[in-house]
């Protein structure tokens, strides 16, 4: 019988987390990384090469010495199924190991109870999937989780008491399962594959519905007691306004839209605010508030970069700068700014999110 090429040992398995995680890479800076001799890591990604799970880069110079040949992982040794939950609707993606997004799709959620969230995402998941089989699914929502998995209560959903959402999911799908806050999901991947990718100190600032943060510190994701840090929307800023009612983009929009006098979209603010000088206060003010809230992260955690994302990003469309300058003011003395990056996402990054759950689990597994 073939060898199941996930059935590594710890060394094996960190040697591959690394390659994922910082490849491509130089078996010498791999080693140096690892703390492993040249020998030991010869002999432990020659069979990883084999089994197709590394690939070897084309040769790259090096003096002294012959060409060396980068690993990199094998983004389609495996597949992974990323699942978000929203307050009436389920969004999901299939992934490869690299957490590239292949396939996505939605489903209505027409019942908020456990029942009707394991089924919904197990259909879904079948149509994601096809004839694939991925290796573990990972699933999101906006709540307090604990570390196990078990969802201690979802406003979104109206879910006060605590639920064991995995257990069912992974009977009703055959996978394993990792569940988490959203806002977590989303940084565990911009931390692996997208803003903070080689940063061990970073955040990231979400405005939604409302706001949310999740912190990276010595390259392991914060998670707090019962799973609940992050929670910045009651931070006052200094007007004494909580950064919820400052940055929330429900309340944005609909100031926005009394002042326009019409139905407007996020997307359509900024180009609107040229003509109209009292949105283009409205969006400084919250391009203000964002810049603040990142200053006060920044000087509570010291990241090396700051994400400011989610579906209300796009509302500091032109303003990012002001943000950074806000950003910049409130920086500790004496150490660098932290690098800004401000990005809208949409349904599918969550998912995606949730996929890169799933492949920390299954890379992380003993």
């Amino acid at each position: 019988m073939k060898r199941d090429r996930w059935s590594l040992d710890p060394t094996s398995l960190r040697v591959t987390l690394g390659v994922l995680r910082h490849g491509p890479i130089s078996r010498a800076e791999l080693g140096r990384m690892l703390g492993l001799s040249s020998a030991s890591l010869t002999r432990i990604t020659e069979p990883l090469v084999r089994s197709g799970l590394l690939i070897e880069g084309a040769p790259q110079p090096r003096s002294p010495g012959r060409p060396s040949l980068p690993l990199e992982i094998a983004a389609g040794a495996a597949t992974f199924v990323g699942i978000k939950l929203a307050r009436d609707a389920v969004h999901g993606v299939l992934t490869d190991l690299k957490g590239t997004i292949m396939r996505s799709g939605s489903a209505p959620l027409p019942e908020a109870t456990p029942d009707g969230v394991t089924a919904t995402i197990a259909a879904l998941s079948d149509v994601l999937r096809g004839r694939r089989r991925p290796r573990a699914i990972g699933v999101s929502l906006a709540g307090t989780v604990a570390e196990d998995g078990l969802v201690r209560g979802t406003y979104l959903l109206g879910w006060s008491e605590p639920v064991d959402l995995a257990g069912p999911i992974e009977a009703a799908t055959g996978m394993p399962v990792v569940i988490d806050n959203d806002v977590n999901a989303f940084t565990v991947a911009e931390h692996w594959f997208g803003a903070g990718r080689g940063a061990d100190d970073f955040a990231v600032i979400t405005l939604g519905a409302g706001v949310g943060m999740g912190l990276v510190s010595g390259d392991e994701l914060v998670r707090g007691h019962g799973g609940a840090a992050g929670m910045v929307g009651p931070v006052l800023l200094r007007d004494g306004r909580p950064a919820w009612r400052a940055a929330g983009v429900p309340f944005v929009v609909e100031e926005a839209q009394r002042i326009l006098g019409r139905d407007a979209t996020p997307a359509e603010l900024p180009g609107l605010a040229v003509d109209f000088p009292a949105l283009a206060a409205l969006l400084d003010d919250l391009a203000d508030a964002t810049g603040e809230l990142a200053g006060t992260v920044s000087a509570i955690a010291a990241p090396e970069r700051i994400l400011v994302a989610g579906e209300g990003a796009v509302l500091l469309t032109g303003r990012e700068p002001r943000v950074a300058e806000r950003l910049a003011a409130m920086s500790p003395i004496g150490l660098p700014t932290p690098g800004l990056v401000v990005e809208a996402v949409g349904d599918q990054e969550w998912a995606r999110g949730a996929a890169a759950l799933a492949i920390r689990s299954r890379m992380r597994a003993s």
